[in-house]
């Protein structure tokens, strides 16, 4: 029996309708992404979306986490020892960014293929869908195709998903500045006391889970008033912008810096112990010391610091406890002549 004309057009607009719903509930399943303010949270979510788009339950997203310059990733459809099995091999290859293709598209061979192969994990075709924000925020998704063979309409879902989480992740990217710039002294760019409140609390539950010790440093600039009264205040904020690059310069990379108020510095130093946190501030306190900064008219300012030393948790437990040893070590400082470190074990001495 032949098909005839109207039945054609009939099957045509069935199979029409049937995209249109489909890219529909893609639709309103993406919507989940508007309420998500962190990069990381968007790739898990859009992989989520993709997954149910096109019928699959097994995939990964790889990403860069911008703030913390490190990678991401999260897993679909594994079992517990495949996960930390990808995990190792994905992190460890830093594969994010090593991918020449700027479209979603189906792959048979390539980087992940290499990795899943070195983690004992079986694939086939891949469908890959990269992203990225209007500034940092990049990564890729990709979907095991174990039981399609990705055609035109996955491809189409792929793009739809992409376009959105586009979207996203730029709205993540601004909150993130916007959060950033709220805990970042608008005097020195560096992190504020708000900031420092958050990230001691922070690296103290770290420091307990894993036995680590942890130490913070408070620091005063001795007789700062006198720059401000003899060269003014533009000089004087000059000189904090030019000792916050010095203090920068003195730790780590993992280490905080926060401006905790005036003239006052505090350094949070990550597994790190009494004896070593006061190797640093003597070296913080030689190098400020032999640091000219500049004065009005040019003329050179010698100025010299004073810095109280606390350990956690050998002299306090709680964030308050800590910074107020290193406080109250900083004033002893002071008392004591000024120009040197201090430690909360000397306090006893009092």
């Amino acid at each position: 029996m032949n098909t005839g004309p109207d039945e054609l057009t009939r099957q045509q607009l069935f199979e029409e309708n049937e995209e249109l719903r489909d890219s529909l509930r893609t639709l309103e399943a993406s919507r989940a992404l508007v309420s998500c303010l962190d990069g990381g949270e968007v790739f898990a979510v859009a992989l989520d979306v993709l997954l149910g788009a096109v019928g699959e339950s097994r995939g990964l997203a790889l990403f860069r986490r911008s703030l913390q310059n490190s990678d991401g990733v999260a897993f679909r459809g594994f079992d517990e020892s495949e996960t930390r099995r990808l995990r190792g091999v994905m992190v460890l290859e830093k594969l994010v960014g090593r991918e020449s293709f700027d479209v979603p598209r189906v792959v048979a061979d390539g980087v992940v293929h290499d990795a899943l192969a070195e983690a004992g994990v079986e694939c086939g075709r891949i469908l890959a869908v990269p992203m990225c924000g209007s500034e940092s925020e990049q990564g890729v998704l990709w979907v095991f195709g174990d039981r399609a063979d990705f055609g035109e309409e996955a491809i189409s879902h792929a793009v739809m998903v992409r376009s959105l989480s586009e979207l996203a992740l730029r709205n993540a990217e601004r909150y993130g500045r916007a959060k950033e710039r709220a805990l970042v002294d608008d005097v020195t760019d560096v992190y504020n006391a708000r900031f420092l409140f958050q990230a001691t609390a922070r690296e103290i539950q770290r420091a307990d889970r894993y036995g680590k010790q942890l130490s913070i440093l408070f620091l005063d600039l001795d007789r700062f008033k006198r720059v401000n009264d003899e060269h003014g205040h533009l000089v004087g904020s000059e000189v904090l912008r030019k000792l916050s690059r010095v203090l920068q310069e003195c730790i780590r990379q993992v280490d905080t810096l926060a401006r905790y108020g005036g003239d006052e510095f505090t350094i949070l130093l990550v597994d790190t112990g009494e004896e070593q946190a006061m190797a640093v501030a003597e070296r913080i306190r030689r190098t400020v010391a032999e640091t000219l900064f500049e004065g009005g008219g040019g003329r050179p300012v010698r100025l010299t610091i004073s810095i109280g030393v606390a350990t956690h948790p050998v002299h306090g437990r709680s964030r308050e406890t800590l910074l107020d040893a290193a406080d109250k070590s900083m004033y002893r400082a002071k008392s004591k002549g000024r120009n040197c470190s201090v430690s909360a074990s000397d306090l006893s001495e009092d």
